[in-house]
């Protein structure tokens, strides 16, 4: 995608330099470093949960597969807040919101309300219906949602069956340091 936005520019089609490099810095983001935190995140909270684990192994079936998936981004996603602007003023709860206030729309806290997921803090693979905010919602879903499931979904499935015997070799893994993206620095495991 890069390289065709890149070839329309020098063809002199639609994009400046600014808004070109603007482009890449948000498909980078956007495109990769959530998809690579998700996958990440899912793979630890599979090898803390060994029986979750262990219904994945035995999965042939991909609506199965897909929907474990979901539960994962439920569980531990890449992004934990948005933020957004107030286009009005509002009040939620008692408290007043301004129109032109920025406000961080929580979805890691969102997508374990109990009132939406019985138990919302274990995880369960098997979980149905799960409606989870993980890839925004409205006029604000992520564009790539259905690449990065289908990116997410290969890797999981492909790491689980090449390496049966995949255990954490860390138990206290490094977290990155963000108010973007959560997603680990590195996650040592060991295949023995």
């Amino acid at each position: 995608m890069i390289t065709a936005l890149a070839s329309a520019e020098d063809q002199g089609a639609l994009l400046n330099d600014a808004e070109l490099l603007s482009v890449c810095v948000t498909l980078l983001l956007a495109g990769y470093e959530t998809t690579m935190s998700f996958i990440g995140n899912a793979t630890l909270a599979l090898l803390r949960n060994p029986v979750q684990l262990e219904k994945l192994k035995s999965v042939n079936d991909p609506a199965v597969f897909a929907a474990a998936i979901e539960e994962l981004l439920r569980f531990d996603g890449p992004i934990h807040r948005q933020w957004r602007v107030a286009t009005d003023d509002i009040e939620i709860e008692g408290e007043q919101i301004l129109k032109g206030q920025l406000v961080a729309a929580m979805l890691g806290a969102a997508n374990r309300d109990p009132a939406q997921f019985p138990d919302p803090n274990r995880l369960d693979v098997t979980r149905p219906n799960v409606r989870h905010v993980g890839f925004g919602y409205g006029i604000h879903f992520c564009l790539g949602a259905s690449l990065a499931r289908l990116e997410s979904e290969v890797a999981l499935r492909t790491l689980i069956h090449r390496f049966p015997r995949i255990h954490l070799a860390d138990k206290a893994p490094k977290w990155r340091q963000e108010i973007t993206i959560h997603g680990l620095i590195f996650l040592a495991v060991s295949f023995d």
